[in-house]
């Protein structure tokens, strides 16, 4: 084996690396860019950025605590032999508890606005705290 088989191997070897690794880049890259919490007193207004949202098919699964944003491409995204990308998901915790059944949704141009009314009938967590007994003797 002379130098030039050695370099042809080495070579072709760093090419199918960085071709694998720019094709696991382009397919995990989320097209989320941004999430905003608006806290508007009795309700939050969520605006989530997405890059491409009009070659997306969209999901919303609101809880009383999070809100879950499933996305899968349309057929106009795929390049055929070259890109195939796939479904996302992003799961918002909210900072209060919501009630699902009022969520409201808009797609926009460049995202989707989120309106949520707030529980305001939460109960607070009651908590019992078992200290030991100390004697006076102890401080």
């Amino acid at each position: 084996m002379n130098a030039f088989h050695g370099w042809n191997d080495v070579s072709q070897s760093l090419e199918n690396s960085f071709s694998s690794s720019l094709d696991t880049c382009q397919q995990s890259t989320l097209p989320i860019a941004a999430i905003k919490i608006h806290d508007l007193g009795e309700k939050f207004v969520l605006k989530v950025r997405i890059y491409d949202i009009h070659f997306l098919k969209l999901n919303l699964k609101i809880t009383p605590e999070t809100v879950l944003i499933q996305g899968q491409p349309t057929e106009a995204m795929v390049v055929e032999g070259y890109f195939r990308p796939r479904g996302f998901e992003s799961l918002i915790l909210l900072p209060h508890p919501v009630q699902p059944e009022t969520g409201k949704a808009q797609i926009l141009p460049d995202g989707l606005t989120i309106e949520l009314a707030k529980e305001l009938k939460v109960q607070p967590s009651k908590v019992l705290i078992q200290l030991p007994t100390a004697s006076l003797s102890d401080y």
